[in-house]
């Protein structure tokens, strides 16, 4: 029988049941349902609105970017008083007015976590292992950084360069036909058609997912010859051009993939844009590697015979030690802090 691990208390589950509820805003406008339920969800306890806020803190890092240069005129005392959902459905182009119940019912004074840039200048910007950080480019473009990596920024008036040394960026494009967007990474590049999309380094591999729009990939950067892709012509090519919903892996001789993904995929993949590692029945192995990417701490599963146990929930950035809780309390393993930063994961029962 799958074993998956769910939260372990009551604080866990209201974590997770307030990031379902943020989630479900981002993705699609409240029926008068849906919020007659929030609202009761609300009224149960105190800690139940305080993790919401909480959440929604973290939620909030992309989409005040966006309100920032609408927003200069209005003084600093107005500004900390928006509220995370005032902003998030005004995004959403006021679909309903009957928000604005809601918006009163519901005030929360949020702060961008991490750090923002407004930067005119070029440069390197980079992240320590476990930081993120949001940076608004000269031309509109927005740029997160994930988890320990670093680009360098390379804007003239004929070109906008980005290249991505280590880790991994997701990258909203200002649409300027003037001035090519291009990302590079590893030996190729990534070249924005008017789009949205991450780019991860692993080793030689380059990792692009596509979001939204359309990208050209590049192999190796100083080969041309565009064309487009398809299922069966890409795998001995240098260039591929692809749209939404793509994920295209390249390393330094060719583009080695391109698979369609589903919406689901793609949500669960960009959790870490909303602040949030997310986990669908995956093998503790995987969960521990992709964990290890935004600590520094030095996590060994020391059984061999537990590295397939199925995994899931979603955990925020911020407290990933929650894992070790759900991992003893759930599946009866047990988590064991050594000297040196070391935690070691084992089955009692082996």
């Amino acid at each position: 029988m799958t074993q998956v691990v769910k939260f372990p208390n009551d604080k866990e589950r209201i974590k997770r049941e307030a990031s379902e509820w943020i989630a479900r805003m981002e993705q699609d406008e409240l029926t008068a349902l849906d919020k007659t339920e929030l609202n009761t969800w609300l009224a149960i306890s105190p800690e139940h609105e305080k993790q919401l806020k909480r959440l929604a803190q973290l939620w909030d890092k992309m989409s005040e970017i966006g309100e920032r240069s609408s927003s200069q005129e209005q003084s600093s005392e107005k500004q900390e008083k928006r509220t995370f959902f005032s902003h998030r459905f005004a995004q959403l182009s006021y679909k309903t007015a009957a928000f604005a119940a809601l918006v009163l019912a519901i005030p929360i004074i949020f702060y961008l976590q991490g750090s923002l840039e407004n930067t005119s200048k070029n440069g390197q910007y980079f992240t320590k292992i476990g930081e993120q950080k949001n940076i608004i480019l000269t031309d509109g473009s927005e740029l997160l950084l994930n988890t320990n990596s670093i680009v360098e920024v390379n804007y003239s008036r004929k070109q906008r360069n980005i290249t991505l040394f280590q880790g991994e960026a997701n990258f909203g494009v200002a649409p300027d036909k003037s001035r090519p967007f291009t990302v590079k990474a590893g030996t190729g590049d990534v070249r924005a058609l008017g789009t949205n999309f991450s780019v991860r380094l692993d080793g030689n591999l380059v990792n692009v997912l596509v979001s939204h729009g359309t990208v050209r990939v590049r192999a190796k950067e100083n080969i041309d010859g565009p064309f487009q892709a398809d299922k069966t012509a890409y795998q001995d090519k240098n260039e591929v051009i692809v749209g939404a919903g793509n994920n295209v892996v390249f390393d330094d001789v060719k583009v080695e993939s391109v698979e369609q993904e589903s919406d689901k995929s793609i949500a669960k993949k960009l959790y870490w844009r909303k602040g949030f590692l997310s986990f669908d029945d995956e093998p503790l192995s995987d969960v521990i590697a992709e964990l290890s990417r935004y600590t520094n701490l030095n996590i060994v599963i020391a059984d061999k015979s537990i590295q397939a146990m199925k995994v899931g929930g979603f955990y925020p950035i911020d407290n990933l030690e929650t894992v070790f809780t759900t991992l003893e309390l759930n599946l009866g393993l047990n988590v064991n802090k050594m000297s040196g930063g070391y935690y070691y994961i084992t089955n009692p029962n082996s």
